[in-house]
């Protein structure tokens, strides 16, 4: 297999270099582990008790860095369309890792609050940075989309699964000061270099064509829509906001991220609260990416097998299944390893469609521009999520309202995303045409 001198001469031209850029989105995901809530979660406490401030206060920083990213994800989407993730992504990893250091040393509620912030620009924790993993992978792929980006995605579980330990014994036995500059070091120093030097913008860019198929018109080798389930046809963002299955997908998925951010944000404080031992709680905490892992690659198998929006459907019941044990908890240590052991399970699922759904209902050639400007809409809700449950936790409303509303959240929008059928240019209108500069590439 002949490659562009582009490709690096370290990787044998044997190997179909779409794998590499898995492995560099795999390990971009465990370096930037440290950003998402889970982890988050596990400074709340030691935090709030050392500075003063309130969890909801606290959980501000969250809304902060994601609408930072929800701002700048349109243009990161289209930069990756026109230039690649190589040099967006060295860039956002040192942004990210240079701002977990800067919360070891921050003192005042402003300066968390900037950091947050600025660390939204680097997309890491918040939608910018699936663009920058995410996106190259699925432009590498189509007959493999499934299982490569099951591949890169459980590179954020898996991270998490291993720091949640080693998080909760640095702030033990170090501070929390000590932990967020040991997490800053790690996701420089992993993520920077791989994405430096390894990372590629499509296989179009050295000589290739998706999955390795020689690019000979009717080559056997090349991947289908038919037996992938996924479009031939690329479209623009302006002919996707025109059919209504966008609508669909974007409620569904805004009604997800209003309560997933705030339960992986607040159930570690709920547990504690209602009698769960501080290492239950860590240990049950780590379950649940554990799972992630095993799961996301199953599924990652599956969508390859079964429609995207029926797996979509498997998530909504199973997500809103891990919510009963909170709702009915207990200090014992059944619920909490029941929760997280069915939240893991099918937060696999939820990963696969929303990395699948776009690249499959709507193709590839424009796929960053058009996740770039649908991830302000989709996640939106997210920004809002962590500050409304600490409201409504803090207040004198019954947790266990709280947490059945959030199981009702869940079925509707598995339900919505269910009923999202995979939408059909009209004859009348040319796939990938840009139309008004809206996804140029």
């Amino acid at each position: 297999m002949r490659r562009s001198p582009s490709a690096p001469s370290i990787v044998p031209s044997s190997i179909f270099y779409g794998w590499v850029v898995v492995v560099v989105a795999l390990l971009m995901n465990i370096a930037s582990s440290p950003t998402n809530a889970v982890i988050f979660s596990f400074f709340i406490v030691p935090m709030s008790d050392d500075l003063g401030w309130s969890r909801s206060a606290l959980a501000w920083g969250l809304t902060f860095r994601l609408a930072v990213a929800g701002i700048s994800s349109p243009f990161v989407g289209m930069l990756v369309d026109r230039i690649g993730a190589r040099w967006l992504g060295t860039a956002a990893g040192l942004v990210a890792g240079s701002c977990l250091i800067g919360l070891a040393f921050t003192h005042d509620l402003w300066m968390f609050y900037a950091l947050s912030a600025i660390s939204g620009l680097s997309g890491f924790g918040g939608p910018a940075g699936q663009l920058l993993t995410s996106v190259p992978v699925a432009k590498w792929f189509q007959a493999k989309r499934g299982r490569a980006l099951a591949i890169a995605s459980v590179g954020m579980p898996l991270g998490t699964a291993v720091l949640i330990p080693i998080a909760q014994w640095i702030i033990t036995t170090a501070g929390w000061r000590t932990a967020w500059a040991i997490f800053g070091v790690l996701l420089i120093t992993l993520a920077v270099p791989a994405c430096a030097l390894f990372m590629r913008k499509d296989p179009e860019s050295i000589g290739l064509q998706p999955d390795g198929a020689r690019s000979i018109a009717g080559d056997t080798n090349k991947p289908s829509a038919q037996t992938t389930m996924a479009t031939d046809q690329d479209w623009t963002t302006r002919q996707m906001f025109r059919n209504p299955t966008i609508w669909i997908i974007l409620s569904a998925m805004g009604l997800a991220g209003l309560v997933i951010q705030g339960t992986l944000v607040y159930r570690v404080s709920f547990w504690r609260d209602v009698g769960v031992q501080p290492a239950m709680v860590a240990f049950g905490t780590a379950v649940d990416p554990a799972v992630v892992v095993v799961s996301g690659l199953l599924f990652g198998l599956l969508a390859e097998r079964i429609h995207v929006r029926y797996l979509a459907g498997i998530w909504g019941l199973g997500i809103s299944l891990s919510m009963v044990p909170m709702v009915f908890a207990t200090g014992g240590a059944f619920p909490i390893l029941a929760h997280n052991f069915l939240w893991g399970a099918f937060m696999g699922a939820n990963i696969t469609v929303n990395n699948l759904i776009w690249p499959n209902y709507y193709g590839r050639k424009f796929l960053g521009t058009i996740r770039g400007i649908v991830f302000p809409i989709a996640v939106g809700t997210s920004a809002i999520s962590a500050p409304l449950f600490g409201m409504l936790l803090e207040s004198s409303l019954n947790t266990r309202i709280v947490w059945s509303m959030t199981l009702v959240a869940f079925l509707v929008s598995g339900l919505l995303l269910l009923l999202a059928k995979p939408p059909r240019l009209p004859k009348n209108e040319h796939p990938s045409t840009p139309v008004a500069g809206l996804a140029k590439a």
